[in-house]
């Protein structure tokens, strides 16, 4: 069976998506960053939000939170290449490396990187 390719409507907000992968879950089971992400993303008519992830799955706001409390650092993301989607990760304000990301078909970032790779890149920089 095909899958039909349907336009969006034009009365509904870009990004729109059909699919809430929060109808019916107890959103209290989330950390406070999470929730107030969906909410915010609610508010504005968003698709609903799914937070970036690293190439091996894992999810990038909690691991790079736990780097950071482990290593008592402070660790950013900005984009320093929007045409080649390429984000800077910044280590107390020092450019320390640069990752690749994509937007995927799924509605998150992916940064093309593992979390251990990641993770190594950050150590190094901290050590």
């Amino acid at each position: 069976m095909q899958q039909k390719s349907r336009q969006r409507p034009k009365h509904l907000p870009a990004g729109y998506d059909e699919e809430d992968p929060y109808e019916g879950e107890n959103l209290s089971q989330y950390p406070a960053w999470w929730r107030e992400l969906v909410e915010e993303f609610r508010e504005h008519n968003l698709r609903p939000y799914r937070p970036p992830q690293f190439t091996d799955g894992v999810v990038t706001p909690e691991f790079v939170s736990k780097l950071e409390s482990e290593l008592s650092v402070e660790i950013q993301f900005k984009t320093t290449n929007i045409e080649d989607s390429e984000w800077g990760v910044y280590v107390e304000g020092e450019n320390v490396c640069s990752i690749p990301r994509k937007r995927t078909g799924g509605g998150f970032t992916l940064y093309q990187i593992t979390s251990t790779e990641f993770a190594e890149n950050i150590y190094a920089t901290v050590e």
